[in-house]
């Protein structure tokens, strides 16, 4: 099996640190996206931090919903490259590229 080199939190507070994972395998409806690039909003920043700072003095602390190593980023742009065997008509979104007049769309899987 192959496997994922990411950039992850592996402790609150910290420098992102190179981890290595299994590469899974999609099942069901399930795709594997190979990630091109992907962005860290704000949220993602609290997550690193281990709170959310709800003004003056309170925090929400947000360390008990995430189990480390954790990867950061939800705003991703890849290529599907393995497609369970139910994913056949699935929706895909496809992102637009900067430079391209391509708007966003969503593909079917044939």
């Amino acid at each position: 099996m192959s496997r994922m080199i990411r950039q992850s939190m592996i402790a609150t507070a910290a420098p992102l640190c190179e981890t290595i994972a299994e590469t899974p395998e999609p099942r069901g409806s399930e795709v594997l996206v190979r990630i091109g690039c992907c962005g860290v909003c704000h949220s993602d920043v609290h997550l690193q931090d281990g709170y959310f700072s709800l003004g003056g003095e309170k925090k929400l602390d947000v360390t008990p919903f995430r189990s480390l190593p954790f990867t950061l980023g939800h705003e991703i742009a890849g290529v599907v490259e393995k497609a369970g065997p139910d994913a056949a008509g699935e929706r895909v979104p496809a992102i637009a590229i900067p430079g391209r007049s391509a708007p966003v769309e969503l593909f079917r899987l044939a």
